[in-house]
């Protein structure tokens, strides 16, 4: 499967980012400096545990080196002076480290809420597939970069996946796990997933990274202070206990690591009458990269919308044909057999009025303005949601759906 690498626009914006989250970071440590100055320090003793400065320094100094180096390559990639092969390489490295940075600014951002005891269990209606689809997403790209596998092995059906649950912890432990995982795995593979046992949800990640070292993994299984963990595992550690859960490990060094915990299981039945609403807007995505109609399918899905697939330009005007009332097509434009301009000219023979959105990811001269001749709109890979929304919202007016 070929999977867009990230443009060169795409890394400067992250790297600017990062850049931005940093000041931030360096504000509130001024800021928390100047409040411990004028504070006594019984006052501070009375206080709610406010998180040390020591650990903003931490993180500042463990975040400065990879992103100066970050913002290095991101000004090294502007010089025509670079080959494609260097380009290519300096690209992986900003997207392995930019991810590897937003998970940090993450983890960061929930040991303080912990810290604070700002954290609130609030159970939600969730679609455990959903929320794998989500992740399987986000990190792909860097999987992708470091020639590993990323596995998603569901334990329900979709008919009945949706679970009482809270959302934003759930999802902050994948990702710190995700990530953790990521860093220490060079070859092979990452699995998440989860499974029904007893009553409950065993949840986990798995990997055939390095290992844990002993030491490391008799702390997480032990009572020990959690600073010792480290700030990632710290925080799922802490995560993972506020739903009722304890984190465990099993790991030998060179012999990867696997992660998982257990929570109860409460099933969701509210959302049966919503499944069995009839569906009466059909969406053809013409699309043969699966992450990529991954991400499109995403985006649509909403209130009465019906996904139809194709994967070339044959099966998608064999689909258009067998289903005339297809309200919008979105057209990858270079695909297998038969390309999306093809395609799109002959659905437009058929049915000049249906709109379709061409999709792409290359950038060629003359490309758009090619596009205008048999699409009604155009869309860069990967899409951008606010793009996507405002192109869509102009056939199906998406906000008035169910």
């Amino acid at each position: 499967m070929e999977i867009n690498k990230p443009t060169y626009i795409d890394l400067k914006n992250r790297v600017a980012d990062l850049n931005q989250k940093v000041n931030d970071l360096s504000k509130l440590l001024d800021e928390l400096r100047v409040e411990n100055n004028n504070v006594s320090t019984s006052e501070k003793l009375n206080d709610y545990k406010t998180l040390d400065t020591d650990v903003l320094h931490s993180v500042l100094l463990k975040i400065k080196t990879p992103l100066d180096t970050l913002v290095g390559l991101a000004k090294l990639l502007s010089t025509s002076k670079l080959d494609f092969e260097e380009r290519s390489n300096f690209a992986e490295i900003i997207n392995n480290c930019s991810g590897e940075l937003q998970g940090f600014f993450s983890e960061f951002m929930s040991f303080n809420s912990i810290e604070k005891n700002e954290i609130k269990v609030e159970k939600e209606q969730v679609s455990l597939n959903e929320l794998f689809d989500d992740l399987k997403i986000r990190f792909i790209d860097q999987v992708f970069f470091k020639g590993l596998t990323l596995k998603s092995v569901k334990g329900l059906s979709d008919d009945d996946d949706t679970v009482l649950i809270d959302r934003n912890i759930i999802t902050q432990i994948f990702t710190s796990l995700l990530s953790n995982s990521l860093k220490f795995t060079h070859k092979g593979f990452i699995e998440m997933g989860y499974q029904i046992v007893d009553s409950q949800i065993k949840f986990y990640v798995k990997d055939s990274g390095v290992g844990l070292a002993t030491d490391l993994k008799e702390k997480l299984l032990s009572s020990k202070s959690e600073e010792e963990l480290g700030l990632g595992l710290s925080t799922v550690k802490q995560y993972v206990s506020l739903l009722e859960g304890v984190l465990q490990v099993e790991s030998k060094p060179d012999a990867g690591t696997l992660f998982y915990f257990k929570v109860p299981y409460i099933p969701s039945l509210v959302d049966v009458e919503v499944k069995e609403v009839k569906k009466t807007i059909k969406v053809l995505i013409a699309d043969d990269e699966e992450i990529s109609f991954m991400l499109l399918k995403k985006l649509m899905e909403k209130g009465n919308v019906e996904i139809i697939r194709a994967k070339n330009g044959e099966e998608a005007y064999e689909i258009y044909k067998n289903n005339p009332d297809i309200s919008l097509v979105l057209m990858d434009l270079r695909m297998p057999q038969v390309d999306g301009y093809v395609a799109a000219q002959l659905i437009k023979n058929e049915s000049p009025d249906v709109p379709i959105i061409a999709q792409s990811a290359y950038t060629f001269k003359g490309e758009k303005e090619n596009v205008s001749q048999s699409f009604d709109g155009y869309l860069s890979k990967p899409v951008n949601k606010k793009e996507f929304e405002a192109v869509v919202n102009k056939y199906l007016g998406l906000s008035t759906l169910n």
